[in-house]
């Protein structure tokens, strides 16, 4: 059989403060930590880490309450039989009291009546003639008091030690109770806590997808930047020199008939693309007026510029506009390289029209 713990016999009133001391010492530093569990969602991967090492301590932290709780409750198991035993030796002692009152009560009573008790047959050895002796009740009365006496003095005993065990009973399960509330609580604020940290966890991988995303993306303008760079130009072959291009960089798609980059079928390209990041100024290619700017379908965000017999240029893809109309001039910014509309990235699409028909921009060039 398993050595039951010791339950130490103090009064009450010093005993309980010692006994709260000793439960709340293990759940000191889950309180501390939870003071500063997780409160939002991580912004960084150290944030997650952080929390990650709260909720693991908080999880400690309940096994050691659990463990704590089943050591009290082995306690509890050993005080409920002590106080069971208390109880029936109390109990016992209690009948035994009951039955000698009883007996001496009428043994009295009998030999009051005349009658031969068998204990006064004890008081007439040695040939002493006992049962005519005027002392006889009062001998008879006096040893069963004597005995009775001493199991009272046993029942009192066994009262009182049946009380202590009934006051430490009380203890323990009053112990018992407050350490599952304390357990209960603990592990509340622990799901909390992983509650708390799966946000975290949940938002710091898609903040890390989408930088991933954003890295992909930036390699692969990056890659077309260095294309583009060692790419020659385009050819102006009889430019008139007129019009400037709207910012610097390589032609990537020129004017005339390709295989179009979304559709996959062959069309006219009627104009020239020049990539750049989104956001860069986009220039007037010459002195003319603006007369519209607004969005066009596929065009996305279009800025189109009248200069004069019957010559346009038109911007087309861009992220905004800096003029909306009036005049401009050769090499104002007129709006921003974008990729709105129908576009696989930032550039601007660069048209010259000859009374509304595009022309292949070079010859202006």
């Amino acid at each position: 059989m398993s050595t039951r713990p010791t339950v130490r016999r103090r009064p009450t009133a010093r005993r309980r403060p010692a006994v709260r001391r000793a439960l709340t010492g293990c759940t000191v530093a889950v309180v501390t930590a939870l003071a500063v569990t997780v409160t939002a969602p991580a912004a960084s991967a150290a944030d997650v880490e952080t929390a990650r090492e709260q909720v693991a301590q908080l999880g400690r932290d309940v096994e050691a309450a659990a463990a704590e709780y089943a050591q009290v409750e082995a306690r509890l198991t050993s005080q409920r039989e002590r106080a069971a035993a208390a109880e029936a030796r109390a109990s016992s002692q209690a009948r035994l009291v009951s039955d000698m009152e009883a007996e001496a009560a009428l043994a009295v009573e009998t030999y009051k009546r005349g009658s031969v008790d068998p204990g006064l047959s004890l008081l007439a050895s040695g040939g002493l003639d006992v049962l005519t002796s005027t002392s006889t009740l009062t001998l008879l009365t006096e040893r069963r008091s004597l005995s009775l006496n001493d199991v009272r003095e046993a029942q009192t005993e066994l009262d009182r030690r049946r009380g202590q065990e009934k006051e430490q009973l009380a203890e323990v399960e009053a112990l018992t109770t407050d350490l599952a509330e304390r357990r209960a609580d603990i592990e509340a604020r622990l799901q909390g806590a992983q509650d708390l940290l799966a946000a975290a966890e949940a938002e710091e991988q898609a903040r890390l997808a989408a930088e991933g995303a954003r890295a992909q993306e930036q390699a692969s303008r990056d890659a077309r930047s260095n294309e583009d760079a060692a790419a020659v130009p385009s050819p102006a072959p009889g430019g008139s020199g007129r019009f400037i291009r709207p910012l610097q960089g390589a032609v990537r798609s020129p004017f005339g008939w390709r295989i179009h980059p979304v559709y996959g079928e062959r069309r006219l390209h009627k104009g020239e693309d020049i990539p750049s990041p989104c956001g860069t100024p986009v220039m007037a290619a010459g002195d003319g007026t603006v007369v519209s700017a607004t969005w066009d379908g596929s065009y996305g965000n279009i800025i189109t510029v009248d200069h004069g017999d019957g010559t346009s240029t038109a911007y087309a893809h861009l992220e905004g506009f800096a003029v909306t109309s009036g005049p401009v001039s050769q090499g104002e910014v007129i709006a921003y390289v974008g990729t709105t509309g129908l576009s696989t990235g930032c550039h601007t699409h660069f048209e010259v029209r000859e009374d509304g028909e595009p022309v292949d921009p070079r010859g202006y060039l």
